[in-house]
């Protein structure tokens, strides 16, 4: 085990500064040697590669007349996780309950390092947005761009020079624009990323 673990937000948390993960078991209709004990605290042990600090982990493991049944109760910021699985066999069991658990760690972090962030970086750049267009005297109009096709737009187009036109190419399924020129002809623009650009 590293002297130091990844935060939750990429920070490195000390050792002697992480709150040690207390796994609690209990048997029902089973007794808990000290190899399944074992067993369960190294798998536990496992969720701490996804850098997440768990509470307390309370594991019940159980006999049902021939089904052995794993089931587990953590928190993750808040948030209770739980799982249970039930096979033939008790180690079975358990590796079943700890995949179906690691999966929902690891979908609560990505959900809080990737989601929260972003989506308050986007209301800002927002606030920020409308902000400027205030100061600037700009008035901003949403409209959703009809779907057309090439020949279709072009009809749409108007006869003037510097007509402009915006839709949704319908071949392509992509916001364009149609602009006739000053000497009567037609351009078509085409934006798009960068990365999708072929020279």
């Amino acid at each position: 085990m590293s002297q130091a673990q990844i935060g939750l937000y990429g920070k490195t948390i000390p050792r002697d500064k992480r709150a040690v993960t207390r796994v609690i078991i209990t048997g029902r209709h089973v007794e808990i040697t000290d190899a399944l004990r074992r067993y369960i605290e190294t798998r536990m042990k496992r969720l701490e590669r996804y850098g997440v600090t768990l509470g307390d982990v309370q594991v019940v493991v159980g006999v049902e007349k021939y089904r052995h049944t794993a089931e587990v109760i953590l928190t993750l910021n808040g948030v209770a996780i739980q799982g249970r699985a039930s096979t033939n066999e008790m180690y079975a069991s358990i590796d079943r309950l700890l995949d179906k658990i690691s999966c929902q760690v690891r979908k609560r972090k990505e959900k809080l390092v990737n989601h929260k962030p972003r989506a308050a970086s986007l209301r800002s750049a927002q606030a920020r947005t409308e902000g400027e267009h205030k100061s600037t005297g700009i008035h901003t109009v949403r409209v959703s761009p009809p779907t057309l096709t090439v020949a279709e737009a072009l009809g749409r187009l108007g006869k003037d020079p510097s007509s402009l036109l915006i839709f949704v190419n319908a071949a392509l399924d992509r916001l364009q624009v149609m602009q006739r020129l000053d000497h009567g002809g037609v351009e078509l623009i085409d934006p798009q990323p960068a990365s999708c650009r072929t020279g």
